[in-house]
Formats: C-alpha cells, structure tokens, sequence
C-alpha cells in the first residue's frame, strides 16, 4: 500500500524511519548513549574553539542530539549510517528516530510531527527500522 503520509510518500513494504518514546528503551539509551556521537558538543566545540586560544573547552552543555549505533563521517564532513552496519539511530530528548537497520517491525505512521515516519510503539501495517531486540530488554 502506497500514501501521502502528511507529504511524505510512504510504501508499506518498504522500511522507513521508526520513531519509538525514549521511556521505552530507557536503560538501553542510559547503555549506549555515553558512547555515542553527541552532536550538540561537537557544534559546540566548534564554535568555542573560535574564540579560544588553545584547543581545550571546559564548558558544559546538555546532551540534547546523540547519534547511537553505526554512523561515519561522509567525505564533506556530515554524519551517514554505515550500510553493513547494525542499526543507526538519533536520540533526543523524548523521541529516538531509527534511520537506519538490519531490523524492521510492522507498525504504525506517526503523528503529524514525524512525517513519513514509523510509530514503533503502535502495532501496524508500515515496515520501519527498528531497534535491536537488547534495546527493549528490560
């Protein structure tokens, strides 16, 4: 099945990105976070080592954006999923988005805020990536 899901052509057999509350994968995210691609640092370490003398930053921020699972950097210096990777996912604050993985679940489309996109706590017809099984063992 083919539909306009909120201007995002979506096709039921083939995965899109699955969005899952971070609630649900508490422990898992608390497990893979810490070694995660916090991109907030980064930016800001970027933009603190322009007005600083030497290269070392003490500031703290949030974590508000970590990429977890499989990524690498593209030759123009942005973030991609690796293709024979397991899974590649961005966490925020509430919601975790799954852009990528060997594993997919049948599941609902997500509200007007994720257009495009797999609820994957919501039982349904769509293919989206999803998390590993360790992801929602409790």
């Amino acid at each position: 099945m083919i539909i306009n899901h909120y201007g995002i052509t979506v096709d039921s057999e083939k995965p899109i990105v699955g969005v899952i509350n971070n609630s649900a994968i508490s422990q898992f995210i608390a497990d893979t976070e810490l070694n995660g691609i916090d991109l907030d640092w980064e930016e800001h370490c970027q933009e603190c080592h322009e007005y600083l003398e030497h290269d070392e930053c003490n500031c703290e921020i949030s974590r508000n954006t970590v990429l977890i699972g499989d990524w690498i950097k593209d030759k123009d210096g942005k973030y991609t999923h690796k293709p024979e990777g397991e899974y590649a996912a961005i966490v925020n604050e509430i919601y975790t988005q799954v852009v990528f993985s060997k594993y997919t679940k049948r599941c609902a489309l997500c509200s007007p805020c994720f257009p495009g996109q797999g609820d994957i706590d919501t039982p349904g017809d769509f293919l989206s990536y999803d998390l590993p099984p360790e992801a929602y063992e409790v």
